[in-house]
């Protein structure tokens, strides 16, 4: 359990990274859909120059997907995944994981059986020459926490672009629980990225069921360009369908970096250059 010293210094720490309070004009809440054009209108930020032909697909049970406003991370609004209902994120967090029945968030969809459910929304979209890189914000959360770290229940988020991982975090592992607590019994081993959310006493707990969380993560990779990609969005439990885990993606993030120019061979500078080194060969013909 965190005492109140301990609050205090950590929420000191991510001054500007978390609003960890909602007001009654701003609480945070969720609205549960699957509709591909609403997810698409709130992935879309207003840099995606060079991209076109946008389609949204979605794999799962209808209640995991939504879209939020005014969470507790600091991304404002934007779309949510679970591999639970969505709509029962927010709200106090109340109750410990000692046992799956003594849990906020526990919804078995029964997808893949023992597996475990999966939630995935694929992005799919063209790039021209003009762009480069993809980017967003992203923050990872799940019911797992803290005690079932360093288990098999090791319930995983990954970000695919073109079918390459690129949810990582800060040190460059993949966005798993055991990842982000290998040893519930030695906090100390808690990654740096790792936000515990304890019930009652967490530093969001007021808003928020979820148990733990990440730091707001970055992502970003290469595109293909002139050429289609596709973006897969990919939440799943691992060992059983209980205890549920979430992906919040920060409204409009999704944003492009423009490529670099390449000079062509013939600019004008290149021209002079050429033109002295012409007149300079002349020259040296000359003194020969």
């Amino acid at each position: 359990m965190i005492n109140s010293h301990k609050i205090a210094a950590l929420a000191a720490t991510l001054t500007g990274v978390l609003s960890l309070s909602a007001s009654p004009a701003m609480a945070f809440s969720i609205g549960t859909t699957n509709n591909t054009e609403t997810l698409k209108k709130h992935l879309l930020g207003t840099n995606t120059a060079g991209l076109t032909d946008f389609s949204v697909s979605v794999t799962g049970n209808n209640a995991a997907f939504g879209t939020f406003t005014n969470d507790p991370f600091g991304l404002t609004s934007g779309v949510v995944l679970s591999t639970g209902k969505v709509n029962n994120i927010p709200g106090q967090n109340r109750k410990h994981n000692l046992m799956t029945d003594g849990s906020d968030l526990n919804t078995d969809f029964g997808l893949r059986g023992e597996q475990g459910d999966f939630t995935q929304l694929n992005l799919s979209f063209f790039a021209n020459s003009t762009v480069e890189k993809l980017l967003f914000e992203y923050v990872f959360a799940s019911e797992e926490f803290p005690e079932f770290g360093g288990s098999e229940f090791n319930d995983h988020f990954e970000l695919l672009l073109n079918g390459t991982n690129l949810a990582k975090l800060s040190d460059g592992k993949t966005v798993t629980i055991n990842n982000l607590v290998p040893d519930p019994h030695n906090r100390s081993t808690d990654h740096r990225d790792y936000i515990n959310n304890p019930t009652m006493t967490g530093i969001a707990a007021n808003v928020i069921k979820l148990d733990g969380f990440t730091k707001v993560l970055g992502f970003e990779g290469f595109l293909k360009q002139n050429q289609t990609n596709v973006l897969s969005i990919r939440l799943q439990d691992v060992g059983d369908g209980n205890l549920d885990s979430a992906v919040f993606i920060k409204g409009g993030s999704v944003q492009t970096v423009k490529a670099e120019p390449v000079p062509e061979p013939m600019t004008v500078g290149g021209l002079m250059a050429g033109g002295a080194m012409l007149a300079a060969g002349r020259k040296l013909r000359r003194r020969q």
